[in-house]
């Protein structure tokens, strides 16, 4: 892989590589030199760059997970050399499992890389759960994946379309409650001795005895947006876990439509998004 700094101002490259988190171990080398380029022409550590200058680093490429590779046609929302953005269906798992080998989003990428000379880990930035739908973002480096957390002030902010039941007195709110697991239980609830995490919703729409929310989450725990909700009594439609009332639905209406971040290369402000899958706008024109 190789990543193209714009550099902002002077300074030698060894002062670059420490501002811009870049390991020196994952730098590809030939006998004598690293292969960092400066406007074409292969440049040592101790040298200097000045405001405008192109800077190149060929960085090693990884060894792709032993996953057995499956054709599927992906929904391939945006991809560039570092990041591959997918959509994701419903009812279909992320990752694959003891269990659950085959026939996974995981499967498809790995055949996807495969066919398209692509050597690199899975690095998922997000995972949704079996049932739901939307944005998944993959890094296609460990280091990409770095420079894509909290870890530099760079996380990716996902953002949510649920169908909710009932109406919610609050339009516009932050629910701020700790979350664990369930004692003996894949479950999980609210409770003060959980993790800290906050759920922001806003009301989009109200029909029937539902609502449609626009959500938004950083740091998302597991199953954290449908316990909130559930915590409230207005449990996602078709959450199986949470929800008691049963709806002609073939999986729960939670959708990631949105994700904005910076892409950590190019440091261009990106904002992804995707429309509403067919099962949401069906259930809104049923009720």
């Amino acid at each position: 892989m190789e990543l193209i700094y714009r550099v902002k101002k002077p300074e030698t490259i060894q002062r670059f590589i420490k501002e811009n988190h870049i390991p020196v171990k994952i730098l590809e080398r030939d006998e004598k030199y690293y292969k960092i380029f400066v406007n074409n022409k292969i440049k040592s550590r101790k040298e200097t760059v000045k405001k405008g200058d192109k800077i190149h680093f060929h960085i090693k490429d990884e060894v792709i997970d032993e996953i057995k590779p499956q054709a599927y046609k992906l929904d391939i929302v945006y991809e560039d050399e570092q990041l591959l953005i997918v959509n994701k269906p419903a009812n279909m798992r992320q990752m694959v499992s003891k269990k659950h080998p085959e026939k996974t989003l995981a499967n498809a990428i790995v055949d996807y890389y495969k066919k398209n000379n692509i050597n690199a880990k899975l690095h998922f930035i997000n995972r949704l759960d079996k049932d739901n739908s939307g944005l998944v973002v993959l890094a296609k480096h460990r280091f990409i994946k770095f420079l894509l957390s909290e870890k530099v002030n760079n996380e990716v902010i996902f953002f949510y379309k649920a169908i909710v039941d009932g109406k919610l007195p609050e339009k516009n709110f932050v629910i701020p409650l700790p979350i664990s697991r369930k004692k003996d239980s894949s479950l999980r609830e609210v409770s003060e001795d959980g993790k800290e995490c906050e759920t922001k919703y806003k009301v989009e729409k109200e029909f029937g005895d539902f609502s449609l929310l626009d959500i938004e989450v950083k740091n998302k725990l597991t199953h954290q947006i449908k316990v909130h909700f559930a915590y409230f009594d207005s449990p996602i439609v078709g959450d199986k876990y949470y929800n008691k009332n049963k709806y002609n639905v073939k999986r729960i209406l939670l959708h990631s439509y949105q994700a904005k971040f910076m892409q950590p290369i190019s440091e261009e402000q990106m904002n992804i998004k995707i429309d509403l899958p067919n099962d949401f706008t069906d259930f809104i024109n049923q009720h």
